[in-house]
């Protein structure tokens, strides 16, 4: 089965915009920075959105999209619905936030954001599970989708933040962030390729670049800027990079692991 890459875009985007939202929200709990929420939200709903469009590109007959979601309880569906949200909450979050709405309101516009941000990454990689392809059919799956993506997130937040010039607490908390971020993309890269057998043969390449971009590299660079959030710029510029090339390279590990199996999007 050759890697769509169409799809690979769609997750690996999507997902990034969703945790980079997610942290934004976050940050309305914990109050450590009024910096980057306008630009990181604009940011993460151009990533949601340019993402939710690679995904059309690759139907055959993109024309029949309409059809295809008139079915409820296809992955096209839950996805085409969960982007569709999330771009609301987001422009609803952007509305608020030029207005100058704070409180009760803007939290619970955020704990919404927070959810569909990590529920977003999680269902992609859940629209693959079927048993007719054993190193799919495991929730490890998605859960490495949201490992991923969530170190990729949380990496966009810090550069942001740092590049523009939050203080030094708010890009050491955020180092922390990405660190564990980091550590949820290794366990789950790693617990899938064991499971999965992506550690052999044609995908092991890609599993551990998968391991080593999006675990390893961000955890490192997490733990710097917790120690030195004076260079959090480029700490976070190294951890963002490295995490989104671990991101794809975990969901083309997924693709080539799958390879002499029918493409099923095909049918549609």
């Amino acid at each position: 089965m050759d890697i769509q890459w169409s799809l690979v875009l769609f997750t690996a985007l999507t997902g990034m915009g969703g945790w980079l939202f997610f942290f934004i929200c976050l940050n309305v709990f914990v109050r450590k920075t009024d910096k980057g929420a306008f630009a990181g939200t604009a940011t993460a709903l151009a990533l949601t959105v340019v993402g939710g469009l690679a995904s059309v590109t690759h139907l055959s007959h993109p024309d029949r999209m309409l059809g295809a979601l008139q079915h409820p309880t296809s992955g096209i569906f839950t996805e085409a619905l969960l982007v569709g949200l999330l771009a609301i909450v987001m422009i609803a979050f952007l509305v608020m936030l030029r207005r100058g709405i704070d409180g009760g309101a803007l939290k619970a516009v955020a704990v919404v954001g927070m959810a569909l941000g990590a529920l977003m990454s999680f269902m992609a990689g859940q629209s693959y599970l079927m048993s007719a392809i054993a190193a799919w059919n495991t929730e490890l799956l998605p859960l490495g989708y949201l490992g991923t993506a969530a170190a990729s997130g949380a990496a966009a937040y810090l550069v942001l933040i740092a590049a523009q010039k939050a203080d030094e607490n708010a890009c050491s908390l955020y180092g922390l962030m990405t660190l564990a971020a980091g550590c949820v993309a290794l366990i789950t890269v790693l617990a899938y390729g064991a499971v999965a057998g992506a550690f052999a043969g044609d995908a092991a390449p890609m599993t551990i670049a998968a391991a080593a971009f999006g675990g390893v590299a961000p955890i490192a660079c997490g733990f710097l800027a917790r120690k030195k959030p004076g260079s959090a710029v480029a700490l976070g510029a190294v951890a963002l990079i490295a995490a989104l090339i671990g991101s794809i390279a975990f969901r083309c590990a997924m693709w080539v692991i799958g390879a002499g199996l029918y493409d099923f999007f095909g049918l549609i």
